[in-house]
């Protein structure tokens, strides 16, 4: 009453009855709109969401936020933490043999299409544009285009939303090196070849002063991530595109880019920490924080969290974050990682969920979780002052997720799981000597042939997956354009 006797005196003074008219009017809808966002917030309030999430040091921020959130909403958030090794079979496990016990999983952009065809994950344009659900400053379209479709999209509808993205890469200890009289050039430069990063691997191993030249992960699983940008980077340009498959879905990998590719990466062996055959991702990180080894392979995503963090590195403010090395021919690898989070089928909880999720990639959540270790996916977050203090490796990333990155450079298939452990099986027997380099690829070949065979590519009566990647084009609409 008191807020009215004071519009009365007001529109007294200046005798204009119109102007009590529109100061009555705005009252009575900003207390329409504060008593539907009311609303909107107290039918969820009490409501559980669960959530199956991976396990990675820039995710774990965005899980620390959680807090937050519940105090806020009043939803309930309870999060199954699985580490990379064990994810895929226990959320395949869940959607299959359980369904409903997740509303929300974590989704790597190289399951999307499995997941999928499933019929596992929820389309979210439908909560995205619902005005009663999503808030106007959500902004869809401030998600970096390439970032955005290559996480969730699949078959022109968005089933994920980006929580984190990068690109493979290598990362070296500069004190190290200067030690011996060597430098790096600098990122995207062109300068930094597979013949120069060899010579780096060679006279930077010294294990008698405790440190080998380089280390990566050959282990079975870690294939499919660590050796495709090898393909890439050994392709000559004007095959580009046909790294895995030509138009018909006829595979390209024989004697070529793909023998060139293992031949060299094994050229590494005599230069690695000991026992990296058996190397997965948490033992090639934990030997190049530790100090073991001179270089790494690295994803942008584990700098923060891995490399670069103070209290457990011995790397941290040693390093510098390099590409894959430019091939022979000139080609830079164009690798697209990226993690997500999709709303189950079978959830009982979706709006609930889609308010989760909404919070949780929004610009406000997202600029905090990138000052403790997440990965940038909006533009606004790129283009911040955080950014530039907290990962300054990610800024020249920025024009290689938005002209150069591939989405598709792992086919986003749902048999890609089952490619990588055909490249894995092959690949580590070469690396263990157990056969040759050119039997390996002449059995990758043959197990992608049967694979693809199998599952109904050669049939011309199946419709098959586009090949997107022959077009990035594809990968560029706004994300308010899908459907």
């Amino acid at each position: 009453m008191r807020e009215k006797n004071r519009i009365y005196k007001v529109c007294a003074l200046i005798k204009k009855p119109f102007i009590l008219l529109v100061l009555l009017s705005l009252l009575v809808i900003g207390r329409n709109v504060q008593a539907e966002k009311s609303n909107n917030l107290d039918k969820f309030k009490g409501q559980h969401v669960s959530v199956l999430a991976i396990n990675m040091p820039q995710h774990v921020a965005y899980w620390n936020l959680i807090p937050e959130f519940e105090k806020t909403y009043g939803i309930r958030v309870d999060v199954d933490l699985v580490d990379f090794i064990a994810y895929r079979e226990k959320s395949l496990d869940a959607m299959t043999k359980n369904p409903g016990i997740y509303d929300i999983f974590s989704v790597d952009c190289m399951w999307l299409a499995e997941y999928v065809d499933l019929n596992a994950l929820e389309p979210l344009m439908p909560y995205i544009n619902n005005p009663n659900l999503t808030a106007k400053d959500y902004d869809v379209d401030d998600f970096v285009p390439r970032v955005f479709s290559g996480t969730g999209v699949y078959n022109d509808i968005v089933y994920g939303i980006p929580i984190g993205s990068g690109s493979m890469g290598q990362s070296w200890r500069t004190d190290l090196a200067a030690d011996h009289g060597l430098a790096f050039p600098e990122r995207f430069d062109g300068k930094w070849t597979t013949t120069k990063m060899l010579s780096y691997a060679k006279k930077l191993h010294h294990p008698e002063k405790g440190y080998a030249g380089f280390v990566t992960q050959a282990a079975r699983w870690d294939w499919g991530y660590t050796f495709t940008p090898l393909l890439y980077t050994f392709t000559k340009p004007e095959n580009a595109g046909s790294e895995f498959f030509d138009e018909d879905w006829k595979v390209t990998i024989g004697k070529g880019h793909a023998l060139d590719a293992l031949k060299w990466y094994l050229q590494l062996r005599p230069y690695l920490v000991p026992g990296t055959a058996n190397f997965g991702y948490g033992d090639t990180f934990k030997a190049y924080r530790g100090g073991k080894a001179a270089g790494t392979v690295s994803y942008s995503g584990w700098i923060k969290g891995h490399w670069e963090d103070p209290t457990g590195s011995k790397a941290a403010g040693k390093s510098v974050h390099l590409h894959t090395p430019v091939g022979p021919h000139g080609r830079v690898d164009p690798f697209f990682g990226s993690w997500g989070v999709g709303i189950s089928t079978e959830s009982k909880h979706k709006e609930a969920a889609w308010i989760f999720m909404q919070w949780l990639t929004s610009k406000k959540v997202q600029l905090k979780a990138i000052t403790m270790g997440a990965n940038p996916v909006r533009h606004s977050t790129y283009l911040s002052p955080e950014l530039k203090a907290h990962l300054p490796w990610y800024i020249p990333l920025y024009k290689h997720m938005l002209e150069y990155a591939n989405p598709d450079e792992r086919p986003r298939i749902a048999e890609w799981a089952q490619m990588s452990l055909v490249l894995g099986l092959y690949g580590s027997m070469a690396w263990m000597d157990v056969i040759e380099p050119e039997k390996a690829i002449e059995e990758m070949n043959a197990g992608l042939r049967k694979l693809l065979k199998n599952t109904g590519y050669y049939n011309p009566h199946i419709v098959k997956y586009n090949q997107n990647w022959r077009d990035l084009t594809y990968y560029d609409r706004l994300p308010s354009g899908w459907k």
